[in-house]
């Protein structure tokens, strides 16, 4: 019986982990975690690796330093594993995903930046993450001058996967992307609804009453949706768009993500503040306005209108004021430069009457 596990555990892993060769090409982020996790994310990006390679890296080997890796060997899991040490770090330069921003949006400018196809990074972002949109958090990434499609959306998904499964453990006991997606689309809509860390926690409890209380959430951003990411939601969309995202049109929540999120827009989503409130208004300095019922939500438009009247009017006298100026500054240069050219052609007849003078005296 002991011969026959023996006989098994060396044909099945001790012999394939020495002498059996595999191709090892390609990019390979590896993180500061357990020897167990750099093996299991090492296996997610592509290397032919096994899940109990990690206990060679364990005891056979010292933990390698975080850091991008480029390879090209065809060699065994134990050369490979023994190399990852010695390997040198390839330099990166820091990848910004803007908070608001679609995936489109990203993969537009991150295309021109690294010279990547966006057919590609649409390939593999689908292939690791399980969100259609928002699978990647917003904010700074460090990644390699020379990259390529998978690793670069292997790295970015499995960061904002840690992220996600550290907020559904602390909030939800467990990670279930199907369930978190509801979290995701509340983010979504807070992060597009404002950029102000002190208000998202009102802005998400805004949401949560009126979920509750069967409202619609009549909100502007959620029409801020694919391809209108970036637009500014007018009366005229709201009245005609007739996707499931008008939720001036429809009760409850959109049916998708709307865009990336940052992590104080995830905490507002499990975290809402334990305020009433129903409306919001964005006042002059783009800050919001809160109110409990609807009276008080109309009374501060009406103020905000009154507001903007009286600073229409500010700026109008403003314009009318700076024109003025313009107008006296120069006409005064106009008059100024007529008084120097005046007396420029002055100072010229004076020197030719002194120089015909001077003839004069010398002939004589």
């Amino acid at each position: 019986m002991i011969v026959s596990i023996a006989r098994a555990s060396l044909y099945t892993y001790i012999y394939p982990y020495f002498f059996e060769k595999r191709v090892f090409k390609g990019l390979y982020y590896i993180p500061d975690k357990s020897e167990e996790e750099i093996v299991n994310s090492l296996i997610r990006q592509g290397a032919p690796l096994n899940s109990y390679d990690y206990i060679a890296l364990r005891y056979l080997y010292s933990k390698p330093k975080k850091g991008w890796v480029r390879v090209d060997s065809f060699c065994s899991a134990n050369e490979f594993l023994a190399s990852l040490q010695k390997l040198e770090r390839e330099k990166t330069r820091r990848v910004v995903f803007y908070s608001g921003d679609t995936l489109e949006i990203f993969f537009k400018t991150f295309c021109t930046q690294a010279n990547l196809d966006k057919a590609r990074l649409y390939r593999w972002y689908r292939y690791y993450s399980p969100y259609k949109e928002g699978g990647i958090v917003a904010g700074y990434y460090r990644l390699p001058y020379r990259l390529d499609a998978r690793a670069a959306m292997a790295y970015m998904t499995q960061k904002s996967e840690d992220i996600f499964r550290k907020f559904a453990l602390k909030y939800l006991g467990e990670y279930n992307p199907e369930s978190f997606r509801r979290y995701l689309i509340i983010a979504s809509i807070i992060q597009k609804e404002t950029w102000r860390s002190e208000e998202m926690k009102n802005i998400s409890a805004v949401i949560y009453n009126r979920l509750e209380r069967g409202m619609k959430l009549q909100l502007d951003a959620t029409l801020n949706y694919g391809k209108y990411s970036d637009k500014t939601v007018s009366a005229y969309r709201i009245r005609h768009d007739n996707s499931r995202y008008n939720t001036y049109r429809y009760y409850g929540l959109p049916p998708e993500i709307l865009a990336s999120v940052t992590e104080d827009a995830l905490e507002a989503a499990f975290e809402r503040s334990r305020k009433e409130y129903l409306y919001f208004v964005r006042d002059l300095f783009g800050r919001h306005l809160f109110s409990k019922t609807y009276s008080e939500h109309l009374a501060k438009i009406t103020r905000l209108k009154v507001q903007r009247a009286r600073l229409r009017q500010y700026r109008r006298i403003n314009e009318g004021a700076k024109h003025q100026r313009v107008c006296e500054t120069r006409t005064n240069k106009h008059i100024s430069d007529g008084k120097k050219a005046q007396e420029r052609r002055a100072s010229k007849h004076r020197e030719r009457g002194k120089r015909e003078k001077g003839r004069k005296d010398s002939s004589s």
